[in-house]
C-alpha cells in the first residue's frame, strides 16, 4: 500500500504548528512531544507541522530536528499528516529535506528566507529545494519583496507545490495569488486565527494555528462554522482567541513562541522553556497568561459538551 501524502485537498484544514517541548536543561522532551502528538490526534487534527517557526526550528540542531520529527511520525502514523519545516537557508533546507525523506514524512514546508536574498534568487532557490527534496511542498510567504505575486504564482504551479502559507498583511496581494494559483495549490492563511476569517472570505481554504496546540476544538470549530455559513459563531470564537494572540504579539512578538509553551503547561500538556534566541514569559506576565488560557480551556470544555 502506498503511503498517504499531503495533497492540495488535504491542506484544507487547520494546520497545527506544533511547539517543541523542552526540559529545564533545554534538551528536547521527546516524551512530551509524543504526549502532545497524542493529544492532537485525539481531536481529529489532520495536519501537524512540527519544527517550524513555532517549533523554533531556526535554532534547533539537525539531531534535534530528526528526533522530534521521528517521534511525531512514530506516534501518529498516518492518522495525522506530519509536515515539518525545512530551512531556513538553501543548504539547511536540503539537509532537513533529506532527513524528512528518510523519515517518510508526507510533505514539508519551506521556511521563509532570513539571510541575504533577492526575489530572483529566492524563486530559484524555492524551485530547486522543492524539486530536489521531491516531497509535496508548502511554500511560506512572509515578504512580498522577496516573494512577489508573479513569482509566487509560478512557484505554486510547480508539480511539487501543494500549498501556500500566506503570512503577509496584504489581502489584495493574496486575492491576486488565489485567483491565479488557487486551482494549483491550497491557499492558506498563515497568520493564525486573528485574520483568518478575512482570508477565508478571500479564497483561503484553511489556516495555520499555534493556539490549536492546546485548544484544537476551538480552531477546528471556527473553520467548521465558517464553512457552514455560521459567520457569527466563527467570529465569536475568533474574538475569544484574539486576546491571547495579542499577548503573543506584544513588544515585537517577544512571546510568540514562549506564550504557547507556558499555555501548554497551564493546559496540562508538555511545554517547558524555550531555547535562545527566544525568551520565556516573564514572571509578572504569567498570571495574565494563565487567566487567558483558563478562559480558553473553559470554552474548549463547552465545545466538548456540545459535541
Amino acid at each position: 500500500m502506498s503511503r498517504k501524502l499531503l495533497t492540495r485537498e488535504r491542506c484544507a484544514t487547520v494546520l497545527v504548528v506544533a511547539i517543541t517541548p523542552r526540559r529545564p536543561d533545554l534538551s528536547v522532551d521527546l516524551e512530551g512531544v509524543r504526549r502532545n502528538a497524542r493529544y492532537l490526534r485525539g481531536f481529529g487534527v489532520q495536519v501537524a507541522m512540527p519544527e517550524c517557526g513555532t517549533g523554533l526550528v531556526y535554532d534547533a540542531t539537525l539531531a534535534e530536528y530528526e528526533a522530534v520529527v521521528g517521534a511525531w511520525m512514530e506516534e501518529v502514523g498516518e492518522e495525522v499528516l506530519v509536515v515539518p519545516g525545512i530551512g531556513p537557508g538553501y543548504g539547511r533546507a536540503l539537509e532537513m529535506g533529506r532527513i524528512a525523506r528518510s523519515l517518510q514524512v508526507p510533505g514539508v514546508m519551506i521556511m521563509p528566507v532570513v539571510g541575504p536574498a533577492s526575489a530572483a534568487g529566492v524563486a530559484e532557490g524555492m524551485r530547486r529545494i522543492a524539486q530536489q527534496v521531491a516531497l509535496p511542498t508548502v511554500l511560506y510567504q512572509r515578504r512580498l519583496d522577496l516573494m512577489p505575486v508573479e513569482q509566487v504564482v509560478e512557484l505554486c504551479r510547480l508539480d511539487e507545490v501543494v500549498g501556500l502559507k500566506y503570512a503577509v498583511d496584504n489581502t489584495a496581494a493574496f486575492e491576486q495569488i488565489a485567483a491565479q494559483a488557487g486551482a494549483a495549490a491550497a491557499m492558506l492563511c498563515g497568520m493564525a486565527e486573528d485574520p483568518c476569517i478575512e482570508y477565508l472570505e478571500r479564497g483561503a481554504v484553511g489556516f495555520s494555528s499555534g493556539m490549536a496546540n492546546f485548544v484544537p476544538r476551538m480552531s477546528l470549530a471556527l473553520l467548521r462554522a465558517f464553512r457552514q455559513g455560521n459567520i457569527a459563531e466563527a467570529r465569536r470564537l475568533r474574538d475569544l482567541m484574539v486576546p491571547f494572540e495579542d499577548l503573543r504579539g506584544e513588544c515585537g512578538a517577544r512571546y510568540s513562541g514562549s506564550a504557547l509553551h507556558a499555555a501548554m503547561e497551564v493546559a496540562g500538556l508538555a511545554g517547558g522553556p524555550v531555547i535562545p534566541f527566544a525568551e520565556d514569559v516573564a514572571a509578572e506576565d504569567l498570571p495574565r497568561l494563565r487567566a487567558l488560557v483558563e478562559g480558553l480551556m473553559r470554552e474548549e470544555e463547552s465545545l466538548r459538551r456540545k459535541g
